[in-house]
């Protein structure tokens, strides 16, 4: 169907069309609602670690691998440590269980906090603690400390406040003391703290000034004098050189205080100064924490709320409660997404008021905002129903920002087209108008929408979940409302039309919303008559302000990519709410400065052998990880594999990486057998110390399988080394030792060991007659590296993403212009405009993290717009004006049509600042300068370079014939458009835009025989009516991807 035949259709049968659209709506509606899950905010972080990649897939296979083994042989479909017939032989098995949500806490516990650090699991529940509370039942007697404290030591489980101070803490005055105590005080004696502690709530926190009173043999905090808090603080400065310097199982080992490997002062041996420096202060800030006795969770949210209004109150005194750890930031999360639409409310309320304000009619505005709610259920079902993505992230909801603004793009587009051509043809002419608004129209949004869409498609290359949902779901909301734009929004106008909708027109000229109404357009018109005015700037000191905006684009690169730089994310916590609230303040400013938090143990090297690690898990199922695939081993029993192994477990030895600072035992299956043969007596069995590695095939499968039995019976868990048996045979190896690498969130040190390790493994592997038969043995450090790998992630798609979207942006501006020199032109305008957006990001400490990456890679889609409009009115330009003279034509075509846009998206993201949810924030943030930076290059930038470089006349100027038509313009026809195109420009004056009734955005359409219409019509409408400054006003264009609200024309009134 032709757009002439569709044209005819949505002049007929506007009614049909919008019935079958929102027959279609509903269905979809009545499907995504009865059928399709809702979606779930309640981990916001699901989805946030990358898939498919080598580090995850190793880390899935490994996990497989353990879920799959057996604790015990009861199972012949899971892995075992033994043969089964050895079960006999085999002794009692350790019979503990230890679950796959134990393990991994477990390992998340290893790669990042040391074992002093004890999970949540601790306090599993109000009411129910460690055995060390119930002590009294079981009739081991109290610690004096416990007594004091009711709890041996303070628990990663318990709710935790951090207090700044004013002044160092070994040089506390006693006055802030007091305040101190006062404070936690008030905390423990508040209403909402009694129904969520611990006990009777009689316990002492865990807390500087407690401790203080408990080493100074005082009851209560209260009753600490001067002189105790003083000598308590220089025993902690005289103390301070042991906790650095002496193993961390001297403060816990009872008797060891004062053995030789310890040496520690006699003044200094005591638990509690330990725990002041491990748990409670800080070394190297004055922060203090207090440990209540309130398990973390949601029924502490009313002390919470409670609590931050102490934090507001506590700001600029001695003490100020300064953070909070209640376990409630994802709780908190959740309640934001919802009390934030408030913020996104105001947005929409924002652009419906500019709708309203620009189209005078509350039927159009409240269509508009039909069919931006339609794009977004539309886009829901095709992502749920279609694409068959379940997972839906939270990032998702940023789109509905995206749709709010592109659909008042498009109506802007559309309407201001409509009415040009309605008042530069016969009105009366239903049809025809329809036709070239469609025509124009439609060209000018798929041209805007095809950027935005491609700037969204481009980043779906990245491995990481959310983000790929994430601009999958954004891309199909454009191209979704693109379909709607063309339907629903042309039929809704023929409507308002043909059936003369004016009871919704509520502009009456004596009304007083009518005069309100005109009063602001009053305002806006001089605010665009003294923008346009200043074009002079521009032209008179054009050589100023290339070398300017040329070093600022530099200066961007130089903060981009020298310092500070845009690095990877420094810390494996993500910030989800804005960046003062308490949790986040914790995790920020908190978490890094006690050690209790911030001290990490060394990463485990797992080698794993006949298991294969190719992930087979769905990508968009979060919840699927795969199962268990093995593969061929080799035959265990051959002297040279035996060899193999041997020698394997002695060159991972010799590895910088491997820690040579402790004895580790139990890592390698081939040694141990060894040693184990090597100690027994050949009087009872016949695998004793006489035989002579390698051993015989038989001998050893025998004497594997009775080590297996005879030692794999307790002490171990799922995840320890050793071979596991199938079948009655080995199916899989594993190889385990400790590195001497900390996990840590530096990411040249993370590389570096993912490297070292990669490399010895491909060295050792390669050139061997095993090496096929292996097949690839992987390796793991439990979850260490999975931050590694999302940082590794980051780094390698985004630079990628931006590279696609400039190469579509690229070929985008080419084919709109078909001009080589505007092509480049445009693209400089561009490139230094994303160097200054990304340049400021960097100086305001924006890290290269999922949000981040995601914003980030819609600043070429988003800064492209401005320089293409400049481009194509200086493309549709008179050909006998000089550069400058064309410049100053274009800017008067687009330049209050730019400033307008740019005022319309500096407005929505301002309305995102005051949110709660950081990515609403951040957006905001991203908005406002991706919008200020672009106008200023296109405004000033732009027109400099064009003025010097721009092409003359037709200079490299491509021509092409639209397909179908017959001939060429004849040279008559050609001078007419030269002369009308004449006309137009003599008759403007600098205040007011350069109008037309052609679309800038469809140079195509331009050069087509369909233009030579206008001959036609205007034997009906002369063409010096259209100049005449009443009509000029009503003809103009929308030139803008965000059109303007701000319009530089005459009053309608006489």
């Amino acid at each position: 169907m032709g757009r002439s035949r569709y044209a005819e259709l949505l002049t007929h049968y506007p009614v049909p069309i919008l019935a079958v659209i929102l027959v279609v709506v509903c269905s979809c509606t009545l499907l995504s609602v009865l059928v399709a899950k809702p979606p779930d905010f309640s981990d916001p972080l699901q989805g946030f670690i990358p898939r498919y990649t080598d580090i995850h897939s190793s880390y899935r296979a490994w996990h497989s691998l353990v879920e799959n083994t057996a604790i015990s042989s009861g199972s012949r479909d899971l892995l075992t440590f033994y043969p089964l017939e050895e079960k006999a032989t085999a002794g009692t098995w350790n019979t503990t269980t230890s679950t796959v949500n134990e393990l991994y806490q477990r390992l998340r516990r290893s790669s990042s906090v040391d074992a002093s650090n004890e999970s949540d699991s601790e306090i599993t529940s109000y009411g129910t603690t460690t055995p060390d509370f119930y002590a009294p039942f079981t009739g081991r007697v109290l610690s004096p400390k416990e007594q004091f404290f009711c709890d041996s030591k303070p628990r990663g489980g318990y709710a935790q406040l951090a207090f700044s101070i004013s002044e160092d803490i070994y040089k506390m005055n006693f006055d802030t003391f007091t305040q101190l105590c006062q404070l936690q005080a008030d905390v423990e004696s508040s209403e909402y703290y009694k129904p969520v502690c611990q006990f009777d709530c009689m316990c002492r926190s865990f807390s500087l000034v407690n401790y203080v009173a408990y080493l100074s043999n005082r009851s209560s905090c209260f009753d600490v004098t001067q002189p105790d808090l003083t000598s308590t603080l220089q025993l902690l400065q005289y103390c301070y050189t042991f906790y650095e310097t002496i193993p961390f199982d001297c403060w816990y080992g009872g008797g060891m205080f004062h053995s030789r490997r310890c040496n520690v002062s006699d003044r200094c041996a005591n638990e509690a100064i330990f725990e002041l420096y491990h748990y409670i202060i800080s070394t190297d800030k004055p922060i203090t924490l207090t440990f209540i006795h309130m398990a973390q969770g949601k029924p502490t949210y009313s002390l919470y709320t409670k609590l931050r209004n102490v934090i507001s109150k506590s700001r600029n005194k001695n003490v100020h409660l300064m953070a909070l750890n209640f376990g409630l930031k994802e709780h908190e999360f959740e309640l934001s997404l919802t009390s934030d639409i408030c913020w996104i409310s105001l947005a929409l309320v924002v652009v419906v008021l500019i709708i309203w304000i620009y189209t005078e009619s509350v039927f159009i505005t409240f269509m508009t905002c039909t069919s931006m709610a339609f794009t977004v259920i539309l886009s829901y079902t095709l992502y749920q129903f279609v694409f068959h993505i379940e997972y839906f992230p939270f990032l998702n909801l940023l789109a509905t920002i995206v749709v709010i603004g592109i659909g008042a793009d498009d109506l802007f587009i559309y309407w201001k087209t409509w009415i040009s051509i309605k008042h530069s043809r016969n009105a009366s002419i239903l049809e025809r108008i329809v036709t070239y608004t469609f025509e124009h129209a439609s060209t000018a949004m798929f041209v805007t929408s095809a950027s935005t869409a491609t700037a969204f498609f481009a980043c779906t290359y990245t491995d990481i979940v959310s983000m790929r949902c994430f601009c999958i779901y954004a891309g199909t909301c454009v191209l979704v409302h693109y379909v709607i734009v063309i339907t629903w929004l042309p039929a809704c106008v023929v409507i308002y039309e043909k059936y003369a909708l004016r009871g919704c027109h509520v502009f009456g000229k004596e009304s007083k919303v009518g005069k309100l109404f005109r009063s602001i357009h009053s305002q806006l018109t001089r605010l665009s008559r003294f923008l346009l005015n200043r074009q002079s700037i521009i032209s008179t000191i054009s050589y100023a302000w290339l070398p300017l905006f040329l070093v600022i684009s530099v200066g961007g690169a130089i903060a981009l990519f020298g310092w500070p730089r845009l690095s990877p994310p420094s810390s494996d916590t993500f910030q989800m709410l804005s960046f003062r609230h308490p949790f986040e303040v914790f995790d920020r400013e908190v978490r890094k400065h006690v050690n209790f938090l911030s001290s990490y143990a060394s990463l485990p090297i797992t080698f794993v052998f006949g298991v294969s690690k190719a992930f087979n898990g769905g990508y968009f199922d979060i919840k699927s990880h795969g199962s268990l695939v093995l593969q061929p081993l080799p035959d265990l029993s051959l002297p040279e594999t035996q060899l193999w192994f041997s020698n394997f477990c002695w060159e991972l030895r010799q590895q910088d990486f491997f820690d040579d600072s402790i004895i580790q035992s139990h890592g390698c299956f081939v040694e141990e057998l060894r040693t184990w043969i090597m100690v027994r007596s050949c009087a009872s069995d016949l695998c004793c110390q006489d035989l002579v590695f390698p051993y015989n095939q038989s001998v050893f499968s025998y004497c594997l399988d009775k080590y297996t039995a005879a030692t794999m019976t307790h002490g171990h868990t799922v995840a320890s080394p050793g071979v596991r048996y199938k079948n009655n045979k080995p199916a899989a190896v594993i190889i385990s030792f400790q590195s001497n690498v900390k996990a840590d969130y530096n990411y040249d040190m993370m590389e570096n060991f993912h490297k070292n390790v990669s490399t010895f493994l491909q060295k050792v592997t390669a050139n061997t007659e095993m090496n096929k038969e292996l097949y690839k043995p992987f390796f793991t450090a439990s979850g260490g590296l999975l931050f590694y790998d999302v940082q590794s992630t980051l780094l390698r798609s985004l630079p990628l993403s931006l590279a696609v979207v400039l190469l579509a942006s690229s070929i985008i501006v080419f084919v709109t212009t078909l001009n080589i020199l505007l092509t480049v032109a445009a693209l400089l305008t561009i490139s230094c405009s994303l160097l200054t957006t990304l340049g400021i990001l960097s100086l305001l400490g924006w890290e290269l993290n999922i949000l981040e990456s995601v914003i980030m890679s819609l600043a070429v889609g988003l800064s492209m717009d401005f320089p293409l409009h400049v481009a194509v009115a200086y493309r549709i330009s008179p050909l006998t004006q000089d550069r400058k003279q064309r410049v100053m034509t274009s800017l008067r075509h687009v330049g209050g049509c730019l400033t307008a846009a740019m005022l319309t998206t500096l407005v929505a993201g301002i309305c995102m600042l005051p949110a709660q949810v950081v990515a609403y924030v951040k957006l905001g943030t991203f908005l406002t300068l991706v919008i200020i930076s672009s106008w200023l290059y296109s405004m000033f930038f732009m027109p400099s370079l064009l003025i010097h470089i721009g092409p003359v006349g037709s200079f490299l100027q491509l021509r092409f014939k639209c397909c179908g038509r017959k001939g060429r313009r004849s040279t008559k026809d050609a001078a007419d458009k030269a002369t009308y195109s004449d006309e137009i420009s003599s008759e403007l004056t600098p205040s007011l835009p350069m109008t037309t009734s052609r679309s800038p955005l469809a140079p195509v359409i331009e050069e087509s025989a369909e233009e030579l219409e206008l001959s036609k019509l205007e034997q009906i409408t002369p063409a010096s009516a259209l100049l005449e400054p009443r009509n000029m006003a009503r003809s103009e264009m929308s030139y803008s991807r965000l059109s303007p609200i701000v319009e530089t024309y005459e009053s309608d009134e006489p």
